[in-house]
């Protein structure tokens, strides 16, 4: 056709158009963005169907600009991730470039303006044929700018996560393009899981939250806790998870770097590496991702297996902490009998002033005492130095209640190093909470045990008023009127003694042993420190459920427990004990007006001996012994009051029982006429 273009100078345009070159026909126009952005062809003497042509063919310089403006967008985000996504995508166009330059020496060489128009039609390179040799070429840079584009706008296990979404597409030729990616990326992410695996440690895109794992930055004093160091040091970051990677292989990976960062930093061993040296090795044959992918999955849960056991072995033995928690048992718990009853002997005269008086310094020298005294004298000195007596703050005395010292005393046990993963502070929040209720439990039981001593020392002094009656004569006024109100006294307390009894008897053989059996029996089956520090927390909740406690720290292992109503259990419990600790008061005034009665009367005797070997009478002088009936109506009442609340309380505490579910309470119950124990399930 006269004045048509030749064709070889439209393929050299196209050809330039896939470099990213403006030719004589095609050239570069921009827009607003790459969507708008564009080559086009203004020529005139191109006819419309070559036009079209040329326009479909230099999409392929569109596609090249766009991934390399995406290329060096990647390249400055300072991401191991994008950096090895960057590499293959260089690769993937250098491969481009290839192409365009054998098919640039093919235009140059297979035919030109002097050629015959025969010879240069069999070997020349055409707009047909070239459309034919960049289909492959521009589908590639197509799924790889769909690639880049993808990872443009996330980070680390994103772009992974990213990649293998689109690596599960159903064209193989897409698969291709975005299969290498997805390995060229995978590389640093799986290099990173391995080091943090093999050695607890965190890389840089680690820090830059672009990893897996997380470390958090924890502020004093938590940064010297190992508790919370074990819980919080390390995190998951769900967002950074490859969409690959299980729930379970990432936990799995969490513990396995996590036990031995902290083996390193709070046990100071380096005895692990032997153990997973094989599982290194393995690693380091390993070639391409998925020879990675398949080691990660069959070597993570036996890298943790060994290290958590190396790691419990460290705790269990090194560290002794089925000796500490024997330890918290027999001393936080009450469980030594003769420490216990040597201790409350021992403090009780500094226990029965005001908290503000009270001097640490003594407590302590009676604890010390307590320890030397009782069969604990044989324990671990290691052991033993770690009870303590605990005291709030001057500053945080209740000086308008006036506390006495019952209320703010408690023991502590002190524990250090690794051990500090278990026996957290919060763990030990929670044995200061199950202490105080034992300890004011073992301070009633004591109360009533003074009050059966002044009941008998009552009715001793009753009789020896009589026996001096026998004898001499000399009769105490209203005497006939204590031993009725010596029987209801001691009816009343041996009400309250039966109720302290079921309560100690419940406490210590329905929850605190069952459940402590439990633990000690399910400590050596723990397959890691997670395990070992989730039973004992349960056991922690358990133990301080069933004793009526609802609000143990909140980071504790949850148990779902408390029931409806438990805070009011709680309270009707503490109200019950402090009316068995009010009945001291009228039966020790009436035990002291009988003893006063008996001295009275010894007077009277010696008084009247003494006038009679004088010779002197006056009756005046000599009035008869007596023991006050306004005594005796007040130490009645009184007791009637204490009673009432305590019967009050009593009621209002075994009636809420029922609410509480989860526990089993009806062998308690039915030690108590109330009607509740009849159909209350409980666990069995």
């Amino acid at each position: 056709m006269a004045g048509a273009v030749p064709e070889h100078l439209l393929v050299q345009d196209v050809l330039g158009a896939c470099s990213s070159l403006n030719g004589r026909f095609l050239h570069w126009q921009a827009g607003a963005g790459d969507l708008d952005s564009g080559y086009a062809c203004s020529r005139p003497e191109v006819p419309p169907q070559q036009r079209a042509l040329l326009l479909r063919e230099a999409e392929a310089g569109w596609l090249l600009r766009r991934v390399e403006g995406l290329i060096a967008q990647l390249g400055g985000l300072q991401s191991v991730v994008h950096e090895a996504l960057v590499a293959a995508a260089r690769r993937e166009v250098s491969n481009y470039y290839r192409l365009v330059a054998i098919l640039e020496a093919q235009a140059a060489g297979g035919g030109g303006g002097g050629t015959a128009p025969g010879a240069a039609d069999q070997g020349a390179l055409t707009l047909r044929r070239l459309q034919v040799w960049l289909s492959e070429p521009l589908g590639r840079l197509r799924v790889l700018a769909g690639c880049l584009e993808a990872a443009a706008d996330v980070r680390g296990g994103q772009v992974i996560s990213a990649l293998h979404a689109l690596s599960k597409h159903g064209d193989p030729a897409v698969r291709r393009v975005v299969q290498p990616a997805l390995e060229e990326a995978c590389l640093p992410y799986f290099k990173q899981i391995a080091s943090w695996v093999l050695s607890g440690a965190l890389g840089a895109d680690a820090e830059a939250r672009e990893f897996l794992v997380a470390r958090e930055a924890l502020p004093p004093p938590h940064c010297d806790d190992p508790a919370a160091q074990w819980r919080g040091g390390y995190r998951l970051h769900p967002a950074m998870k490859p969409s690959f990677v299980s729930d379970a292989l990432a936990a799995d990976i969490l513990t396995a770097g996590k036990t031995i960062a902290f083996l390193r930093e709070w046990c100071g061993d380096t005895r692990w590496a032997a153990a997973i040296r094989a599982n290194a090795d393995e690693l380091a044959a390993a070639g391409t991702t998925h020879q990675q992918l398949r080691w990660l999955e069959a070597t993570v849960g036996e890298v943790k297996r060994s290290v958590s056991a190396h790691l419990l072995d460290i705790m269990m033995s090194q560290q002794g902490l089925p000796r500490h928690l024997d330890a918290i048992k027999r001393f936080l718990l009450l469980g030594q009998g003769d420490f216990v009853r040597v201790l409350l002997d021992a403090v009780q005269p500094e226990l029965d002033k005001e908290a503000k008086e009270i001097s640490q310094y003594t407590l302590q020298g009676h604890l010390d005492a307590a320890l030397r005294s009782s069969s604990a004298a044989g324990e671990d000195p290691d052991l033993l130095r770690r009870v303590d007596v605990r005291m709030p703050h001057a500053s945080k005395l209740n000086k308008d209640n006036m506390d006495r010292g019952w209320d703010v005393f408690s023991l502590q046990y002190h524990v250090d190093g690794p051990l500090g993963a278990v026996l957290s502070p919060d763990a030990m929040a929670g044995y200061l909470r199950i202490f105080r209720l034992l300890w004011t439990i073992k301070h009633v039981e004591a109360v009533l045990g003074q009050c059966w001593d002044a009941i008998n020392a009552a009715q001793r002094a009753l009789a020896a008023l009589r026996a001096q009656e026998r004898v001499h004569g000399v009769a105490v006024d209203n005497v006939e009127l204590v031993p009725p109100v010596l029987r209801a006294f001691h009816a009343r307390r041996a009400e309250m003694a039966s109720f302290v009894t079921s309560l100690q008897y419940y406490i210590v053989f329905e929850v605190l042993e069952p459940n402590w059996a439990k633990l000690m029996g399910a400590l050596p089956k723990c397959a890691d420190l997670d395990a070992v520090i989730q039973l004992h927390e349960g056991t922690l909740q358990a133990i301080a459920a069933g004793m009526f406690l609802d609000s143990l720290p909140q980071t504790l292992t949850p148990l779902e427990l408390g029931g409806a109503g438990a805070a009011n259990v709680q309270q009707g419990l503490r109200h019950t004990l402090r009316a068995v600790l009010d009945v001291q008061g009228p039966i020790r005034r009436l035990a002291d007006a009988v003893e006063q009665a008996v001295q009275e009367q010894a007077m009277y005797v010696q008084r009247a001996a003494d006038s009679e070997r004088a010779g002197e009478w006056n009756a005046d002088v000599y009035n008869s012994p007596s023991i006050p009936p306004e005594v005796l109506a007040e130490v009645s009442g009184s007791m009637g009051r204490v009673y009432t609340l305590f019967d009050r309380s009593l009621r209002t505490f075994l009636t809420l029982l029922p609410a509480q579910r989860h526990l089993d309470l009806r062998f308690f119950l039915s030690r108590f006429d109330v009607g509740q124990a009849e159909g209350l399930g409980g666990a069995e």
